[in-house]
């Protein structure tokens, strides 16, 4: 049986507004079996870069809120810290960004509660049996969350090709060790022209692999680092980054599997809503104000987290006239993710579209 995708338009009337659509999408959709009473629902977002604003409309998020709400479960809304260093990296400054964006409580009616912690460290590891990852690193909040709705703003991605539910739940979902196992094959680096040796790293390195050296400058030995990456969140010069060297394949397949960690325990109790408006080139870790590459389309609805990406990807590919991102990335096996998602059991790509007037 084909999974079933449900879609509307962002066209409305002064009879029908855009959230009597929604309600009626997630009727249909069968939102209501994902929410019992009670339930601790995650609404994963991505708040957005400092100075983007393609991200979800937080009057948008509202909607949903309420409606956790009026099944009395208890929703909030939830991200983990970055990897790299910026205004996401600490969930103080998170939390912030997220505040000046619009998804604050008098906005949105829920709480913003990074799900990783302080420093990103606040994880619970799950076994899995897959390819490239047996033990993956999950914010505790999400992984604790009782039911999860994913709300996703489809993107291009500069690393993987796109950006929908599967990176949303894979990629961001992970704490910031699990970002590191499928960011990078190697370790964290310093940039001496920007370390300052003030040895802060040095203090919070758990394993003891950061000295300073002579030249005053912090070093990291790669055999004694344990990838948990403490030392980016922490200098105060932004001297320590990530070597970018895990090929596109490699970081898609990753992520496939920690979307498979983030939903294998949770079974029914996941729910997948997918904005396919403001669709630009990069994703929306980028500080910029990207080109929107195609017109709004519509929002999609599902239970399926491959159908819904694949629903998300031919829509967009309707609406261009063209494979867009095959275009856009043709150095990046995107079309990876379907086949592999599809052989863990995550979902399917064969898929019937419920057009919702």
């Amino acid at each position: 049986m084909k999974s079933k995708v449900y879609f509307i338009d962002f066209h409305t009337t002064f009879q029908r507004s855009i959230f009597d659509k929604i309600g009626d999408a997630l009727s249909q959709a069968g939102f209501k079996d994902t929410i019992r009473e009670h339930d601790k629902v995650a609404i994963k977002l991505h708040f957005g870069a400092e100075t983007n604003f393609c991200v979800i409309n937080p009057r948008y998020v509202r909607y949903f809120v309420d409606s956790i709400l009026a099944l009395d479960a208890k929703p909030f809304l939830t991200d983990t810290n970055t990897l790299y260093a910026g205004q996401r990296v600490n969930s103080i400054d998170h939390t912030n960004l997220a505040i000046r964006h619009g998804y604050v409580r008098s906005v949105v009616n829920a709480p913003v509660i990074i799900a990783d912690g302080l420093a990103g460290q606040s994880e619970e590891v799950v076994k899995i049996d897959t390819k490239e990852t047996k033990e993956a690193y999950i914010g505790s909040d999400i992984h604790h969350a009782d039911a999860i709705l994913a709300l996703t703003h489809m993107t291009g991605h500069e690393a993987t090709g796109f950006g929908a539910a599967i990176k949303n739940i894979g990629m961001g979902c992970a704490s910031r060790k699990g970002k590191l196992a499928m960011h990078s094959l190697s370790r964290p680096s310093v940039n001496h022209d920007r370390c300052l040796g003030c040895a802060r790293c040095v203090q919070w390195c758990q394993v003891n692999a950061i000295s300073i050296k002579e030249s005053g400058k912090a070093h990291i030995d790669e055999e004694l680092c344990a990838g948990c990456s403490m030392c980016i969140s922490v200098c105060p010069f932004n001297a320590i980054r990530i070597k970018w060297n895990a090929s596109s394949e490699f970081l898609n397949t990753k992520i496939t599997e920690y979307a498979l960690a983030v939903t294998s325990h949770k079974k029914d109790k996941i729910f997948y809503v997918t904005f396919l408006n403001n669709i630009t080139r990069l994703c929306d870790c980028a500080n910029i104000h990207g080109e929107y590459l195609v017109p709004d389309i519509g929002i999609l609805f599902s239970k399926d987290i491959v159908a819904i990406d694949r629903a998300s990807i031919d829509l967009i590919n309707e609406k261009a006239g063209k494979n867009l991102f095959k275009e856009l990335y043709p150095d990046i096996p995107w079309e990876n993710i379907f086949s592999y998602a599809e052989k863990l059991g995550m979902g399917s790509s064969d898929y019937e579209l419920v057009k919702i007037k």
